[in-house]
């Protein structure tokens, strides 16, 4: 079974859901939820953006603001800007493991957040219909992604 070879740390009751992961997902919602519950949306309410995940188990996401940003013209960014452009863009990239039908890890290879280099990062993941939801923790709802056609 090819999605065994792609995916051979899968479990089982885990590769349906690494089957059903693969393609190409556009961003529709990105926010935080706080310990409080509070929600916050750091990339605004409309980012823009995809998640990529293919069958021999490399990933990439890259997301941002739909706005532009006020730090640059059209000529120019302003060394200031920078900062602007790190809380307005979001990116990183390595390899995943589906570790069951509702975990999969991270493994970052390189990106925007240097505390990430390196790590896995965790993420809870469910499907519905073509929409598929990424969480850190529960509460559900922090990134929620639509199948590209």
């Amino acid at each position: 079974m090819i999605m065994a070879l792609a995916l051979p740390c899968a479990a089982a009751s885990g590769q349906q859901a690494a089957r059903r992961l693969i393609g190409t997902w556009r961003l529709v919602e990105f926010c935080n939820v706080d310990r409080p519950g509070d929600t916050t949306y750091s990339l605004g309410r409309h980012p823009i953006g995809f998640y990529i995940y293919d069958a021999a188990g490399n990933m990439s996401l890259q997301a941002m603001r739909a706005t532009p940003l006020a730090a640059f013209t059209k000529d120019s960014v302003a060394l200031s800007g920078m900062a602007e452009v790190r809380r307005s863009y979001y990116g990183y990239f390595g390899t995943y493991t589906v570790t069951s039908d509702s975990t999969l890890v991270h493994h970052v290879r390189g990106g925007t957040i240097p505390s990430y280099i390196g790590t896995d990062q965790r993420r809870n993941f469910r499907f519905r219909g073509d929409t598929l939801s990424l969480s850190e923790h529960e509460p559900w709802g922090c990134r929620q992604l639509v199948r590209a056609r």
